[in-house]
């Protein structure tokens, strides 16, 4: 039997007052896709954050998240550790793009940074695989998409630029929380079959 990728057992979300994620437990097989459902305010993006180790500093999470190839409960790893993982093994695309990119950097070397933090991959060869990956997210002139700014692109442009910085460094596990929010249904449709060529 395959070891899960991710389990994730008995997650307890809570503030000093009281608890916002009753205990969650799931797993996600290699190449399994997951969905979590449920009502604005259940959770869902909770849950990603703390997968993550990005739950704002009020908030603490309880139970055991575990990644296949790594040690012990990601809960209980140090912000360097976690950031070590965050881009490389593991990636989040966020459901708003304009507030998750860096509105004073060009959206090419936004992407490229990924690749220069995990793979230390030089300046050239990181620009020009951000103009690749660019390409693979389906931006026309990519090259051109590449020296433009957040907010020059459209809602749309700007989640497939995210997509492209999570998918930079081959992610084992890509999370999505809420991608599609506020795109049209079109743009929704190309967005969810760019995550599903992954």
């Amino acid at each position: 039997m395959t070891e899960p990728l991710l389990t994730v057992s008995d997650l307890t979300i809570s503030t000093d007052a009281r608890t916002l994620v009753h205990p969650l437990s799931f797993a996600i097989a290699p190449g399994e896709r997951v969905g979590l459902i449920g009502e604005s305010g259940s959770g869902k993006s909770l849950t990603s954050s703390a997968v993550m180790g990005l739950l704002p500093s009020e908030l603490s999470a309880q139970g055991e998240v575990t990644l296949a190839g790594e040690s012990g409960n990601l809960l209980s790893r140090s912000e360097k550790s976690l950031a070590r993982l965050r881009g490389s093994r593991m990636s989040m695309v966020f459901q708003e793009p304009m507030s998750a990119l860096n509105p004073l950097m060009r959206v090419g070397d936004q992407v490229a940074e990924v690749m220069r933090l995990h793979r230390r991959a030089t300046g050239e060869t990181a620009t020009k695989r951000a103009i690749e990956l660019l390409d693979q997210v389906h931006l026309p002139d990519p090259a051109a998409a590449a020296k433009a700014y957040p907010h020059q692109l459209s809602g749309g442009q700007r989640q497939r630029i995210m997509l492209a910085i999570a998918l930079a460094n081959s992610p084992d596990l890509l999370i999505c929380d809420e991608p599609t929010t506020a795109l049209d249904v079109t743009v929704q449709a190309a967005v969810l079959d760019l995550i599903d060529e992954q």
